[in-house]
């Protein structure tokens, strides 16, 4: 299964990213507040023709999804909504489990975790890795796999990963994935999202 290595060490000025399990893409984009309109199967260059005066826009609300295993997932192509609205993975999560992964181009990592409508854990950088830098209802919920990639919570250290694979791979470790052509070459599930 495809996992997301093609991610790692790669110059990605900006990963906006939300999962959640067993949903179908449409419905993880309804979630997020789709504009049923704009709902579409589009292939690479219609998606870029027809968005092009919005794609960099932050506020243009422009996502891509598909799904992957038993993940669907959706990319931001300039949006933070994924991290803005707090209540959005909580919502994407009911009745299923939801992460979000988000890395800008400044060093800014987060991964948050939530299950049937409740976050429970997020790491952000703009804290800590510590116990009581982080949020949600279980915050210890991956201190294993954080020790086990070599991570230091308590000393805040990611440990030989650093900050951005290491949250990759705690995606990984729930079967996350994200084929490469999914997002750079495949006809795509597309939308803009609306205000919710």
């Amino acid at each position: 299964m495809t996992g997301l290595g093609w991610m790692y060490g790669k110059d990605l000025p900006l990963v906006s990213l939300t999962f959640a399990r067993d949903l179908a893409a449409p419905q993880l984009l309804d979630r997020m507040g789709a504009d049923r309109e704009t709902l579409a199967v589009r292939d690479q260059d219609d998606f870029h023709d027809e968005f092009a005066d919005r794609l960099n826009d932050r506020d243009a609300y422009l996502a891509t999804a598909g799904r992957c295993g038993s993940w669907a997932w959706a990319w931001e192509h300039a949006s933070w909504r994924c991290i803005e609205d707090t209540e959005l993975i909580s919502e994407v999560s009911q009745g299923t489990a939801a992460v979000v992964l988000h890395f800008d181009g400044n060093g800014r990592a987060e991964f948050w975790y939530a299950e049937d409508g409740h976050l429970l854990t997020g790491f952000s950088t703009e804290t800590s890795l510590r116990l009581e830098d982080r949020f949600g209802a279980e915050p210890s919920r991956f201190d294993f796999q954080l020790r086990a990639y070599g991570a230091t919570p308590e000393a805040n250290d990611y440990g030989p990963l650093g900050s951005r694979q290491l949250f990759l791979r705690l995606a990984e470790g729930l079967g996350i994935g994200l084929p490469h052509g999914d997002l750079f070459t495949e006809p795509v599930l597309s939308a803009q999202l609306t205000s919710r």
